[in-house]
């Protein structure tokens, strides 16, 4: 709980003048106890914050907010005209004014929990793919590093002093809950509470996915992050941001947030970068470097990459292009083997992940860990403990003869990755006939169109068999985006292999059935995701358990034609 007038004194841009009479008095009394910009969750004691969405405006919802019991609220339009936009305030009731309401609603959530972020040291990781795995190694990293050591004759803790918020789930110190339907940044008030239950459970360390998305709508605004991290910006979210310019300046708010975190006593702070992504590196650098300019202090950058030459690794990090260097790398179907190399030494590590994005993963955890200070023995532990991430290469296994994965690749760039990590776990048939690579997708309706025909290029390029079928079509025509998608597949190779099947249980059902021994069956676009889009509504839905239903369902009928007599 807070007083209004404690919380006012947090908000960038408000205004309100603080210093009249009756906001020394009146403001003074007023105890919230709740912040929302969801007028349905209000509850006595809320501070109500009106947030102009695309659909939807919160100020038209004031007096229902104050009906359910909201004491005061905040939004961007004057008092006075708010009659006008359907928001009639009742009497006497306590608005503000302030110039950004969703900026207004992360700063307010977070004064309302006595801003949890500035106890912990935060880590911040964005990109277009491979966040969710690469929190999920940087959480393992932290987990090994401070869990606490086993008493003589008693099971070690498994979990240490962190907590971690994805777009798959919170966890704090291995109490998870899921955060969505969806693959976003939770909103503030949510952000704001976990850092407080972190801070509340003795975490040292919250590690924070950042997707555009978040940073762009102010959900992380008000987290005091210490360490930045990219995986990659490639092509994704023009539907939503306009242009690709505005889509890296979105991720660049976390970099740039970096210089605006108070200071915290041993805590160090630095910018993480991939030095082998061009869509980031030079944006990010340059994001910094402004920051810097403006602020009479340097946040330094720790780039990594990947070299498949040892010696040439070795020259990368000693001449200063890389201070962390993946190298040695060893793929197989069960592990990834490599060698990480920095200024001060080297180590060897294995992780189950597989695919030479997933190394550049590895490297980007390591180089947060190491300039967290965090051991060599941790980071090796960290490392080879995290198994995989709901969704992120999912493997799905019934006993039947040949690979089926699940994966949440969903533009083409990290389509394109994901079938050049499969085509090597392609294997041959009990004939000796090579084996098939058969991808199963959509494209999400009432999102970037480009890139619909796009996917159906790569899968057409290194696909064996596509399977078009629906991904969140919302209120779009689904038969138009899978014909976008097939003209795709199409221009690439006019001999490809496809088939469009609308539903997508009876796709992943005709991918499982086309399948032979040597196969390598993957489902792409819904990862971890729990529903799926038609119209308005969200529907239950699971590619692992249709993935499951489809094979449980070939291998019975295998078993019932071998008992015919």
């Amino acid at each position: 709980m807070i007083s209004l007038r404690q919380l006012l004194q947090t908000l960038p841009g408000l205004r309100h003048p603080l210093d009249r009479e009756r906001t020394a008095s009146k403001w003074e009394r007023i105890q919230i106890t709740s912040v929302t910009a969801d007028s349905r969750t209000v509850t006595p004691g809320a501070l109500f914050v009106a947030v102009q969405g695309g659909a939807h405006d919160g100020h038209a919802y004031l007096a229902d907010a104050f009906g359910r019991g909201a004491v005061a609220a905040l939004g961007t339009v004057p008092a006075d005209e708010l009659a006008g936009r359907g928001g009639a305030l009742p009497p006497d009731a306590p608005y503000l004014q302030v110039e950004n309401s969703r900026l207004a609603l992360a700063y307010a959530s977070a004064a309302l929990h006595g801003f949890p972020s500035r106890d912990l040291a935060v880590i911040g990781v964005t990109g277009t793919d491979g966040k969710t795995t690469t929190c999920t190694l940087v959480e393992s990293i932290l987990n090994v590093a401070t869990r606490p050591a086993a008493e003589p004759g008693s099971q070690a803790e498994p979990y240490g002093l962190v907590g971690a918020v994805t777009t798959v789930a919170a966890r704090i110190r291995g109490r998870e809950s899921e955060t969505g339907l969806h693959v976003t940044t939770p909103d503030a008030p949510e952000v704001q509470r976990y850092l407080a239950e972190m801070r509340d459970a003795g975490c040292r360390y919250a590690v924070i996915e950042s997707t555009s998305h978040g940073l762009d709508q102010e959900r992380v605004a008000a987290v005091a992050f210490d360490i930045a991290a990219v995986t990659n910006i490639t092509h994704e979210h023009l539907d939503y941001h306009g242009t690709r310019d505005a889509y890296v300046q979105a991720k660049a708010k976390l970099f740039r947030a970096l210089y605006t975190t108070p200071a915290k006593p041993g805590v160090p702070r630095c910018a993480v970068l991939n030095a082998d992504d061009a869509g980031s590196y030079d944006a990010l650098a340059a994001a910094l470097a402004e920051e810097a300019a403006r602020h009479g202090f340097t946040v330094p950058i720790w780039a990594y990459g990947l070299r498949a030459d040892p010696e040439a690794a070795k020259r990368a990090v000693t001449q200063g292009e890389l201070r962390v260097a993946a190298t040695e790398v060893v793929y197989s179907p069960q592990e990834t083997r490599l060698t990480l190399l920095w200024p001060e030494g080297e180590l060897a590590v294995s992780t189950p992940l597989i695919g030479e994005f997933n190394v550049y993963n590895v490297a980007c955890a390591a180089a947060v860990a190491l300039a967290l200070g965090i051991g060599t023995a941790a980071i090796r532990a960290g490392i080879a403990e995290m198994a995989g991430v709901s969704g992120r290469m999912e493997r799905i296994d019934e006993g039947q003869p040949f690979l089926a994965v699940v994966d949440f690749a969903h533009s083409p760039a990290s389509l394109e990755r994901a079938l050049h990590t499969l085509r090597p776990l392609v294997g041959v048939d009990d004939a000796g006939r090579a084996g098939r690579l058969i991808a199963v997708f959509g494209s999400a309706g009432l999102r970037d169109r480009e890139k619909r025909g796009k996917m159906g290029e790569v899968s057409g390029r290194l696909a064996d068999m596509t399977v078009i079928t629906a991904e969140d079509p919302r209120t779009e025509d689904l038969n138009a985006i899978n014909e976008a998608i097939a003209a795709g597949v199409r221009r690439a190779n006019p001999q490809a292999s496809y088939v469009v099947i609308p539903d997508r249980a009876a796709a992943i059902q005709a991918a499982v059935d086309m399948a032979r021994p040597g196969d390598v069956v993957a489902s792409f676009g819904k990862g971890h995701e729990r529903s799926m889009c038609f119209g308005t509504t969200e529907y239950p839905w699971s590619d692992q358990e249709a993935m499951r239903t489809a094979l449980v369902k070939r291998l019975a009928q295998e078993r019932g034609r071998k008992l015919s007599p």
